[in-house]
């Protein structure tokens, strides 16, 4: 006679399959009984199903989050912005290599000013940073839950004449700090003085940057030492992998500004050098957990363009080593990548600003049909989204 295995309770199978189901599914759940609540809303379920997200390495199918923007002009040229959001999964036959595409739209239901844009400046577990305006929210799309953050304690009003000091966002950052066990926003401020009334370019007068950090469990923003140089330019988004924000960032030459959310200390990063003199390094996004950038060479002969995708070996430090990972083009029509959702896939913007998805391997480029089909759209961005129950508030 067998010995049943004791140590594995009908309790326990019952959290693991519950685990692996969808936020959706699980918000109704909650519904069905008090016991299910609470486990629900535990730290320990929510880590588990977070865990159980991050480790489905695999699955055949990619879940993307999709931002952009359309403008609508009235008879009385008035006009607003709409922000529209959607996931996309894509998947694809390792045979035949069709692609298998669907998009729900997404609603986020915070209040806004219709002529501000909405734009992703972090990721990390589901969560994403946002700026709107002047508000900074955080956001988990698979539970509607948003968090409005509390007023920046570096930023100023705008000045009203000469010799006043300006503050302007630079640069913002979200992630997880792994020792202290608890996510953090960082945010990096421009300062300058104008001479003159007319506060021009040429009058401007720069002073070193400032930076603050924000922690979830204070809900307060606190200054921080930041010691790079006021000639580094970071671009606002960044992309967060094991405990460190990245930017893409300008310097004389193209570079990576990364920032250790546990020791709260800013790093400069070289991108790879061995690349030809005519092409240039234009943006970050994140595959496999590893920080990838690419680089592109226009041929105005043959209107196309040709990308590179190069792949950072190791993280966090200022010493690390690029891989190359693949080639993509030329391609005529093509304007950037958004990002690399297979080794070999490519989702991309097209000239008719389109979304995009480019084989590598076989060539095939498909256009994604994503409704409502728009014209003037702006704020393109997109990211590799993980469903999670991780809590806002």
């Amino acid at each position: 006679m067998s010995r049943v295995n004791e140590s594995v309770t009908l309790e326990d199978k019952v959290v693991e399959i519950l685990s692996r189901l969808s936020p959706k599914s699980l918000l109704r759940f909650k519904c069905i009984h008090k016991s299910w609540c609470t486990l629900i809303n535990s730290p320990s379920f929510v880590a588990k199903h977070l865990s159980n997200s991050l480790d489905n390495k695999l699955s055949s199918s990619s879940c993307i989050l999709l931002n952009r923007s359309q403008f609508h002009i009235f008879p009385d040229q008035s006009w607003k912005r709409e922000v529209l959001w959607s996931m996309i999964n894509l998947s694809i036959d390792s045979d035949v290599h069709n692609l298998h595409y669907d998009v729900k739209p997404l609603n986020i239901p915070f209040s806004r000013d219709d002529h501000n844009p909405v734009q992703i400046q972090g990721y990390c577990n589901g969560i994403v940073c946002l700026i709107e305006g002047d508000n900074v929210l955080l956001c988990n799309p698979s539970t509607r839950e948003f968090r409005l953050l509390p007023n920046s304690c570096l930023l100023v009003p705008h000045p009203q004449g000469k010799f006043e000091l300006e503050t302007t966002f630079h640069g913002m950052g979200f992630g997880y700090d792994c020792k202290a066990k608890e996510y953090k926003v960082v945010q990096i401020i421009e300062n300058c003085e104008y001479s003159d009334d007319e506060q021009t370019y040429q009058h401007c007068i720069a002073y070193p940057y400032t930076a603050e950090v924000y922690t979830t469990a204070a809900n307060f923003w606190k200054e921080i030492k930041i010691d790079i140089s006021s000639s580094i330019h970071p671009y606002p988004f960044s992309v967060y992998s094991k405990g460190f924000c990245y930017w893409f960032a300008t310097d004389g030459k193209e570079c990576i500004l990364s920032f250790d959310l546990g020791d709260e200390i800013f790093h400069k990063i070289q991108l790879p050098s061995k690349i030809e003199s005519d092409f240039q390094f234009c943006g970050l996004f994140l595959y496999n957990e590893s920080i990838t950038s690419y680089c592109c060479r226009y041929d105005p002969s043959e209107d196309s363009k040709l990308f590179e995708i190069w792949v950072m070996d190791g993280y966090g430090g200022v010493k690390s080593s690029w891989t190359k990972l693949l080639t993509v083009g030329p391609s005529k029509g093509i304007e950037y990548p958004l990002t690399l959702w297979k080794c070999d896939e490519l989702l991309m913007v097209a000239s008719v600003r389109r979304v995009t998805s480019y084989n590598s391997s076989t060539g095939n480029l498909k256009n994604l049909h994503i409704p409502p089909i728009m014209h003037q759209v702006t704020d393109l961005q997109a990211l590799i989204y993980e469903e999670s129950l991780v809590p806002i508030k």
